[in-house]
């Protein structure tokens, strides 16, 4: 048996194989387009948490994506982040043999939401959000990605600095995302990713 590095976990792929995979380097991959907006350093700091929950904590070497990023956005949490990718349901893999479809991707944008919503307040925003994800999910997407939520909550608030009334709208951004796609989902295999 070959030793892993200690910076390194295996994670479950299609098949029930794994591969080596840096846990910084998921980290990275699994924020997207987040990672750019924060201190590469907190980036690290969240790689060497998810690390240690697993290896030391849980005494495993053997994660799948969904483990991962589930323990990924508790920390991100924890540092006051708001990234987060949530996986409704596993998707589906393609019969053996057959190419695996196309991945459907809706892109919305939550600053954009919040700017038509303008004046009108939270009730606005809401309705014009629940507008935006039924239209998304009307068009069959595999996944659903809404990004700018820190621009969408600092003009919301009207601060132009982060500060906790700021995450805690960030929360609830995300958490009426969450509640409002495992209702309108229904069955379908749908990720949902805020950035």
């Amino acid at each position: 048996m070959i030793a892993l590095r200690d910076d390194f976990l295996l994670v479950a792929q299609e098949g029930g194989h794994y591969i080596p995979c840096s846990v910084e380097h998921l980290t990275f991959e699994l924020a997207g387009s987040a990672a750019n907006q924060v201190d590469p350093e907190w980036m690290k700091q969240a790689a060497a948490g998810v690390l240690h929950y697993f290896k030391d904590e849980l005494g495993q070497s053997h994660v799948t994506v969904a483990e991962f990023t589930t323990a990924l956005s508790k920390v991100f949490q924890g540092l006051g982040m708001t990234a987060e990718v949530t996986t409704i349901a596993p998707p589906v893999a393609a019969p053996e043999g057959a190419a695996a479809p196309p991945q459907v991707i809706w892109r919305g944008d939550l600053q954009a939401i919040a700017v038509e919503s303008g004046e009108l307040g939270e009730l606005a925003f809401q309705k014009a959000l629940l507008s935006q994800l039924t239209a998304a999910l009307e068009s069959s997407p595999q996944t659903v990605e809404f990004s700018g939520l820190r621009g969408c909550v600092k003009m919301i608030t009207g601060r132009k600095h982060w500060c906790p009334e700021c995450r805690k709208w960030s929360a609830w951004i995300v958490d009426l995302l969450r509640a409002w796609m495992s209702e309108k989902a229904g069955h379908r295999h749908v990720s949902l990713v805020v950035r």
